[in-house]
C-alpha cells in the first residue's frame, strides 16, 4: 500500500535533509554522448526526433488522478521510476486541446531516494493557465527515451481565497442498477459523460471523486474492462481530478483484486494534496485485508467502511504536519454512520470512532463521502459532513436524483455546498452547451440559479469578438486560433453566444 504525502514542499525538504539521499550532479553536457542539454533545450519538445518510449520508466507522480496544481514560477517534484540516466528533461503539453502547445520545465536538481528519482522542476512565467500532460525525457547512453502522464499538471496564475470545486461520487461503471432510472441514459455511460460535459461547462478549479468508480460485481474478470473504461472517461475532464477508492473498486474476486487495478490505473490508495493554503486528504475507507474483501459475483462478504491502524496513524500525522487554513477529507464511507448492515458477518466500520475523534481534534472543516446514493448534510462539532448522490446508479431516496455537488470558497471560508437547501446537490441534465457552428454556441441553463459557462471556439486565424460574455484567453498556431469565453447564463434561460471578426480586425 502506498502511504505518502504527495510531494509537497515539506516532503521535498525532508528528503533533502535525509542522510540517506544520494545526490546526482546535473550533467550540462556529456562529452561521451552525441546529445547535449543545449541541443535538446534549444528545440520545441514536439519537434525533437528519434525519441523512444521506455517501458521500464514511469512517472509515479504527478498523474491524471493525482495531479499537481502549481502557480506560474512555482516548483514541484516529479517522482520517476527508472534505474539510471545521463541527463533528464521535462516538459508539459496542452491536454486534449484543439491547438497544442508545449513548454520546457526548468530542471533545478534531482536525486535518488529509495529506488526512485525525484526531479525538482519549476514552471516558467510564460506558461498560460491550463491543464497539461507531463513528459519526462532522459538521455541514456546517447539515446533519448520518454514517458508521459496525461492531465497531470494544472498551471494557475495564483492561488486565491475564492474558488470552487466539484464533488462527484459512485460512477459505478458497469453497474446495471441505473437501468431502473433510465436505461437509455445508462447505455454507453451517457449519464456519466453528461455530468462530465456539465462540469467542464462550469469549470471548477478541480474535481473530487470519492469512490465506487467501477462496479466489479457482475461477471468474472470484469475489472480490467471497467477500469480501462473509467480511466478513459476521466480523461474527458477539462480540470484536475482527484480520486479515492470505494468498496466496489476493491473487491477480491477469483483471479483478480480490485485494489491492484486501482494502483495500476489511479495510483495511491490514500494521499493528501494542497490547493494553496487549503489541505485535502484522500482516504481509503475500504481498507481491509484481502480475505475480508472477498466477493463472488453479486455476493460480497463486506461492503462497509474500514480504516486500518496504519492509515489512521497516517491521517493524524498528516493533519498535524500539514494543516491548512481549511482542512478537507474525502472518502467513500461517511464516518458518521455505522456500516454493520453492510457486512454478511456483521463487521463494524473499523476505527470509525477513532477517525471522528481525529476529525474533531484537528479541526477538519468538511468531510465528503458517497456510498449511499443520496444527498445528505450533517453538521457535527462544526465539521460539515456531506454525501452526494450518484451520476448513474440506482437512487436510494424518494427525493433523490442523479447529480454532483459544487462547494464554493469565498474569502477563505466555505460559503456554499447546496444547490438547494437543506441538502441537495446539482441535478444533472439541467445545463448543456451546443455548437450549431464554429462561431456560435447555445447554452441552456435549466437550474434555478445563474451559472458562469466556459466555452471554447476554434476558428481560422484572425481577431475576434463575442456579442455576449468575455474572451478570457486565446492561443493560436499558423492557421487557427482557439478562443476561451466566459459568459453568465441566467437561471432557467437559454443564451446564444456568437463570435465574429473584430471591428478593428487586423491580419496576423
Amino acid at each position: 500500500m502506498i502511504k505518502y504525502r504527495i510531494l509537497i514542499p515539506l516532503f521535498m525538504v525532508a528528503l533533502l535533509c535525509s542522510s540517506n539521499i544520494v545526490f546526482s550532479e546535473k550533467i550540462i553536457e556529456n562529452k561521451s554522448n552525441n546529445i547535449s542539454e543545449l541541443t535538446i533545450l534549444s528545440q520545441k519538445p514536439s519537434r525533437i526526433q528519434n525519441v523512444m518510449n521506455f517501458s521500464s520508466m514511469k512517472i509515479e507522480y504527478p498523474m491524471s488522478t493525482v495531479p499537481i496544481i502549481v502557480e506560474k514560477e512555482g516548483f514541484f517534484v516529479i517522482k520517476l521510476d527508472v534505474e539510471e540516466f545521463n541527463e533528464v528533461f521535462a516538459y508539459i503539453s496542452t491536454a486534449y486541446e484543439e491547438i497544442t502547445e508545449d513548454y520546457w520545465l526548468n530542471v533545478n536538481e534531482y536525486w535518488m531516494f529509495e529506488d526512485y528519482w525525484y526531479i525538482n522542476v519549476s514552471v516558467p512565467q510564460i506558461v498560460p493557465e491550463e491543464l497539461y500532460n507531463i513528459t519526462v525525457m532522459i538521455n541514456l547512453g546517447g539515446k533519448l527515451y520518454s514517458t508521459s502522464q496525461p492531465r497531470a499538471v494544472s498551471v494557475v496564475e495564483e492561488f486565491t481565497k475564492d474558488f470552487s470545486f466539484i464533488h462527484i461520487t459512485d460512477f459505478h461503471v458497469g453497474d446495471p442498477r441505473g437501468f431502473s432510472e433510465s436505461i437509455w441514459k445508462t447505455i454507453g455511460w451517457k449519464s456519466i459523460k453528461r455530468c462530465i460535459h456539465e462540469i467542464n461547462l462550469l469549470k471548477p478549479e478541480f474535481v473530487i471523486i470519492s469512490g465506487d468508480v467501477v462496479f466489479g460485481q457482475l461477471y468474472p474478470f470484469e475489472y480490467r474492462r471497467e477500469y480501462e473504461k473509467c480511466f478513459e472517461m476521466i480523461q474527458m475532464f477539462d480540470v484536475p481530478t482527484y480520486l479515492c477508492p470505494g468498496n466496489h473498486d476493491g473487491y477480491r474476486r477469483p483471479g483478480e483484486d480490485g485494489l491492484e487495478f486501482w494502483t495500476e490505473y489511479f495510483g495511491p490508495l490514500y494521499y493528501s494534496f494542497d490547493f494553496g493554503d487549503y489541505h485535502f486528504q484522500a482516504i481509503n475507507s475500504f481498507d481491509m485485508p484481502a480475505s475480508r474483501r472477498l466477493s463472488f459475483f453479486f455476493i460480497a462478504l463486506n461492503w462497509g467502511g474500514s480504516i486500518q491502524d496504519e492509515q489512521l496513524q497516517w491521517i493524524e500525522n498528516d493533519l498535524i504536519e500539514n494543516a491548512g487554513d481549511l482542512n478537507f477529507m474525502f472518502m467513500h464511507h461517511n464516518p458518521l454512520w455505522e456500516t454493520t448492515h453492510d457486512s454478511l458477518v456483521g463487521r463494524k466500520y473499523k476505527n470509525r470512532q477513532e477517525l471522528l475523534s481525529i476529525i474533531d481534534q484537528n479541526d477538519v472543516d468538511m468531510v465528503l463521502a458517497g456510498h449511499v446514493h443520496v444527498d445528505n448534510v450533517t453538521i457535527q462539532n462544526d465539521t460539515i459532513f456531506l454525501t452526494t448522490t450518484t451520476p448513474e446508479s440506482g437512487i436510494s431516496a424518494e427525493d433523490g436524483y442523479w447529480g454532483y455537488r459544487m462547494i464554493d470558497i469565498e474569502n477563505g471560508e466555505i460559503s456554499s455546498y447546496n444547490y438547494k437547501d437543506p441538502k441537495y446537490s446539482i441535478p444533472s441534465y439541467k445545463i448543456k452547451a451546443k455548437y450549431p457552428s464554429n462561431k456560435k454556441a447555445n447554452v441552456e441553463n435549466g437550474l434555478e440559479t445563474d451559472i458562469k459557462a466556459h466555452l471554447e471556439f476554434v476558428l481560422p486565424l484572425a481577431d475576434y469578438e463575442v456579442d455576449y460574455g468575455e474572451i478570457v484567453m486565446q492561443r493560436w498556431n499558423d492557421r487557427f486560433i482557439q478562443l476561451y469565453v466566459e459568459a453568465t447564463i441566467e437561471q432557467n434561460s437559454t443564451q446564444t453566444i456568437k463570435v465574429s471578426k473584430a471591428s478593428n480586425f487586423k491580419s496576423y
